[in-house]
């Protein structure tokens, strides 16, 4: 039993440290869109202020939504692989005891 929690236990801190540096990696499109701020502010004509607004909302909005698949999936992973260990041991108390 002692096992089967230890496993659980480890899977579940993996899957936590995953999540984590996934979420460190969108902060850093933060940094990213405040650089464009930046640099927004010396261009020196409209319609390239618009153009460059253009390309970074669509550049924005693709990786968010790749970020935000990625934060959905990683939870779903840690759920299924951390009930496995506990699957696995309880299968192999029934199959024991039959």
């Amino acid at each position: 039993m002692n096992v089967i929690l230890e496993k659980t236990y480890s899977t579940t801190a993996k899957g936590v440290a995953d999540y984590n540096l996934k979420l460190f990696e969108a902060r850093a499109n933060t940094d990213a869109a405040f650089e464009f701020a930046c640099g927004l502010i010396a261009m020196k004509s409209l319609p390239e202020m618009v153009e460059r607004s253009t390309e970074q909302v669509h550049k924005q909005f693709d990786l968010a939504a790749a970020q935000h698949k990625e934060l959905w999936a990683l939870p779903e992973k840690m759920a299924t692989e951390t009930a496995e260990p506990i699957k696995t041991g309880l299968s192999r108390a029934f199959n024991k005891t039959a």
